[in-house]
């Protein structure tokens, strides 16, 4: 590549040629006479300590742009290297003295000096500004970034360093906010960044630090300025971010003045340096557009490959508008461009009317374009190959410096095209062999005479070190694999041949790989083998990996419920055939999911872990025995041989479940955090006669559910009458289903009465299942079977809508029979739509405002107090009263009535059955009745069913009641029957 010579020296660097010898030549006019430079006679390794030498020679072997310092005449280079046509370099160095340590200090203060003096030209100090920033803080590369709030957009405006192409970011309004309010972000691992998602480029191009520092605007930001290294660095200093953030106060000025155009007298190609120098590929293209177009007043810029053979142009980079367009094509005929087919002519200039003279082409006729000035790029033959063009909405008065400039371009541009075209050519070319698929080519004596990266990356061999390389010493030896003396003979009878070898790698790991071989000739005839080859290593691993997901739990590494299911079988077949017994064990942890819902699933799954080995340990010490978990918070211990007969069998089996027990005496210790936990167990013994294999499973379970039933931390043995009871309750909650469609349900109402006076106070409606034909089914027979599903809240929401019903029928007939009482349960008034629900059942029921009162139980409350104390202001505030149910029987807690905003306490049967008998029940009921008149809220006992009941509750003074000793549950037409029996008072019109 030949650079233009330069005027002047700029940014206060120099530039040099290092040609594949490591001979230095400048480029530009001399430094100091106090600055020695390397003799260009000479390598400049020799010429360098060890340690620079190394490094240099490191770099060039890696092919990319980098950033080094190097020690030459007693002085520190700052160096950035480029590669550059034939192997070369471009090295550009500062070659100031080694800084003292507040460097950057000094730095900004010089740069504050040379700020008073008068601004030069935007296009001059932007470079100045960045080169200043990548020079001082070896960055690989430099963004200057443009934030437009109307878009929410970031677009690139300038760029120095690695190549990068030009193409705006959706901007993360969290991201800048972040970044205004720091005034500055560093980034050591840029790809595991959240806040960097919307910059996708990163992880491709391997970023591994990124610096951004806002460009202010006020209270806002006007854009940012990123630097980017490909290499980690040491972590950013307070010197380092005050340093950007002074520089990028300076190109917020440069930012905010009109970009001017250059007078014709004022183009040079020396403000274009730092693009000629720096840029390479597309990133070339995109700079030089913006560049020129700012440069020259350009209202268009573009350049475009060209095929002679086809009268089309398709544009590489156009900047108009501002910014860079996207990309497109269009054909030469009826364009200024059909200039580029003259043999003779290189520059086409049409300095006004342009528009007119083309009356077809439509980008000129759209944009109003007048002057237009266009370089025509020639390749080796003298073909056409691209055109650069730059276009103007207004006349051109001089087009002598703007052609100038563009012949002055002529070299690079055409280099950087000749380049791209044939990057392009050779991407198609070698695309059938550059594949991932590993490939390689072969003389007839198998010594591998070409071979792609795919395979030299499957071998760990680099391409060179393959070239001649016998295949033979690449491949291993393998019973399960076909030999060489197989393979030769397929190839004599069929010239191919396809199977599976194993690949000696360089490091010496063999590699499952699947080889095609195709016999080839060449156009004298010779023999050539070529070979594709595929990694099947992976495939492999996946089909290990796919049965160990089949048979394996990921979180614990035990076995899973397949291999159970599959192992029982197989056990229980065995202990037929031998006339053994064993026992099948299933343990699930007790309140597990307490455990995940208040300290989360990372410590539930921490948890699991430790019960997993607690309990692999205790397996390991039983012969036969296998461990397995099958859910979450379940595991399954099969243990084999445990007797001949079932009684020894059975003591064997409650012994392993003591001892299983014992496992969870001592508490788990995660980090600070000691957690005890107990475990239900369910057992069932095998084999049974005629029993099924899944059966023995369904067992243990069904004893589990047992166990827990009981208390947590038991075991059971698995017993016929609990597959029965299990079997009946599945009926009944079938049944049950099938009764609320049926309408089989039906609301009782007892009525609550004055103690003093029997005078009704209002109504309790309970539930009844009464199906056809049949006998009623007791509440205590389906209740508890309902809390158990989901079905319970489907009942209590047809229960709420029948009572709000009958309230709004009572006041349309003028009964008000006081307030109505309705049973909640504990799932229902925590389902997550409880109170919207019944917020839209009292819109359409207005009447059951202030009428409709709420019973739950203590432990309905107790379980989540905090969660309770909101719900239930919730429900004071649709009207609705609450009352706290069977008082006195569950938890008991005197506080939490002080707590809650109940209205009412009923006070359980079990008190009032022995109030005549017990004096402690008497005492008690005193209490409450005392606490509840400081409290203000209203007491009704409940099970009242002898005068001498009623007459202890009138003289402790308890307010209400209800029982059978006035009134029994009834429907609602002998409920309203009952009323009318009543004083007038009782129901009121």
């Amino acid at each position: 590549m030949q650079l233009p010579a330069f005027h002047r020296t700029r940014h206060r660097l120099c530039f040099f040629r290092l040609d594949p010898q490591f001979c230095l030549y400048p480029l530009t006019p001399h430094p100091p006479a106090d600055i020695v430079l390397p003799d260009p006679h000479q390598s400049l390794l020799g010429q360098l300590d060890e340690p620079d030498r190394r490094q240099l020679e490191r770099l060039c072997a890696s092919g990319a742009s980098a950033s080094i310092g190097l020690t030459i005449g007693n002085r520190r280079w700052q160096c950035h290297l480029a590669p550059t046509e034939q192997s070369g370099w471009l090295l550009s160095a500062d070659m100031d003295p080694v800084r003292h340590q507040d460097a950057l200090g000094l730095m900004e203060w010089q740069l504050q000096q040379g700020w008073g003096q008068q601004l030069k030209p935007l296009p001059t100090q932007l470079p100045t500004l960045i080169d200043t920033l990548i020079t001082q803080l070896q960055a690989d590369r430099i963004i200057l970034w443009r934030y437009y709030p109307n878009e929410d957009m970031l677009r690139p405006l300038y760029s120095q360093g690695l190549p990068f192409l030009l193409r705006p970011i959706r901007a993360d309004r969290r991201y800048l906010r972040t970044l205004q309010q720091r005034g500055g972000l560093s980034y050591s691992h840029c790809a595991q960044q959240p806040l960097l998602s919307a910059f996708d480029y990163l992880v491709k191009e391997g970023i591994q630090h990124r610096l951004d520092v806002p460009l202010p605007a006020g209270k806002d930001i006007a854009g940012l300025i990123s630097l980017e290294y490909s290499h980690p660095r040491a972590p950013v200093t307070p010197s380092d971010m005050q340093f950007v953030a002074t520089v990028a106060g300076k190109l917020v000025q440069l930012l905010g003045q009109p970009v001017e155009s250059a007078s014709p007298d004022d183009l040079d190609i020396g403000t274009l340096t730092p693009l000629l120098c720096r840029h390479t590929g597309q990133d070339f293209f995109n700079q030089l557009m913006l560049q020129l177009a700012t440069l020259c007043g350009a209202d268009m810029a573009l350049v475009g490959l060209q095929h002679h053979r086809q009268d089309k142009v398709r544009v590489l980079s156009c900047y108009a508008d501002g910014q860079l367009q996207p990309l497109f094509s269009y054909h030469l005929a009826g364009t200024p461009c059909t200039f580029s087919y003259e043999a003779d002519q290189h520059i086409c200039i049409y300095p006004s009317k342009v528009a007119e003279q083309f009356p077809e082409d439509s980008l000129l006729q759209e944009r109003g374009l007048q002057a237009y000035i266009g370089l025509s790029l020639k390749d080796e033959t003298d073909q056409p190959m691209g055109i650069l063009a730059l276009l103007f909405k207004q006349p051109l008065d001089a087009s002598a410096p703007l052609q100038s400039l563009l012949e002055q371009l002529a070299p690079r541009v055409r280099a950087e095209l000749l380049r791209r075209r044939d990057q392009e050519a050779l991407m198609v070319a070698a695309a059938a062999f550059e594949t991932q698929q590993g490939l390689f080519i072969t003389d007839n004596r198998l010594h591998i005479q070409q071979a792609n990266q795919a395979f030299a990356d499957m071998s760990g061999y680099a391409r060179e070190e393959l070239a001649a390389c016998s295949i033979l010493r690449l491949r291993a030896d393998h019973p399960h694999t076909a030999t060489l003396d197989a393979i030769v003979q397929a190839m004599e009878q069929d010239h191919q041949w396809q199977g599976e070898q194993r690949l000696l790698r360089a490091d010496g790991r063999e590699l499952a790989v699947s080889i095609r071989i195709t016999e080839v000739r060449d156009g004298l005839g010779m023999v050539h083998y070529v070979c594709g080859v595929e990694d099947i290593s992976g495939q492999k691993a996946d089909k290990q990996r796919i049965e160990r997901m089949a048979y394996f739990d990921d979180l614990t590494g035990l076995h899973n419920r397949r291999f159970m299911v599959e192992h029982i079988a197989h056990t229980v077949a065995l202990a037929e055939h031998e006339a053994s017994r064993g026992a099948l064990l299933l343990l699930d942890l007790d309140d597990f999911k307490n455990i995940n819902d208040s300290l989360g699933y990372a410590t539930g799954d921490a948890l699991l872990v430790q019960v997993a080995e607690r309990l692999g340990q205790f397996a390991g010490q039983i012969e036969g025995a296998s461990l397995a978990r099958i859910a979450s918070d379940e595991f399954v211990l099969l243990c084999p041989n445990l007797g001949h007969g079932y009684s020894a069998a059975k003591t064997r089996a409650e012994q392993l479940a003591n001892a299983l027990s014992e496992q969870f005496l001592l508490p788990f210790q995660l980090g600070s955090l000691r957690l005890h936990l107990s475990a239900s167990l369910g057992v069932s013994l095998f084999p049974v006669a005629e029993l099924e294999q899944e059966e023995y499973m369904r067992q243990a379970d069904t004893a589990n559910h047992m166990a827990k039933r009981i208390a947590p931390g038991s075991h059971v043995f698995f017993s016929q009458e609990m597959a029965d009871e299990v079997e009946e309750r599945l009926r009944l909650s079938n049944a049950l289903q099938q009764a609320l469609k049926n309408h089989e349900l039906e609301l009782y109402f007892q009525p609550q009465l004055g103690v003093r006076d029997n005078q009704q106070l209002g109504l309790e409606a309970l539930l009844r299942w009464l199906p056809p034909g049949g006998k009623a089914v007791p509440p205590g027979h389906f209740i508890p079977v309902a809390e158990e599903t989901s079905l319970i809240c489907d009942i209590g929401d047809w229960v709420l809508q029948q009572a709000c019903a009958r309230i709004q029928g009572w006041q349309a007939e003028g009964l008000l029979p006081g307030r109505v009482s309705v049973n909640i349960s504990a799932r229902h008034f925590h389902s997550p739509d409880f109170v919207s629900k019944l917020s839209a059942l009292l819109q359409q029921y207005p009447a059951g405002k202030h009428r409709l009162t709420l019973e739950v139980t203590e432990g309905v409350i107790i379980g989540n107090l905090q969660e309770s104390r909101a719900r239930m202001s919730q429900i004071k505030a649709l009207g609705v009263g609450l009352s706290i149910d069977d008082f006195g029987t569950g938890y008991s807690s005197f506080a939490y009535l002080r707590e809650l905003p109940v209205d009412e306490i009923k006070l359980d049967r079990s008190f009032i059955q022995h109030i005549d008998h017990r004096p402690q029940d008497k005492a008690i009921i005193a209490c409450l009745l005392e606490l509840a008149a400081i409290l203000k809220l209203t007491v009704v006992a409940e099970g009242v069913e002898t005068e001498q009941q009623l007459a202890s509750l009138a003289e402790l003074g308890c307010p209400a009641y209800q029982g059978y000793l006035r009134a029994r549950p009834m429907p609602e037409p002998q409920l309203l029957a009952w009323l009318a029996e009543q004083a007038p008072s009782s129901v009121r019109r």
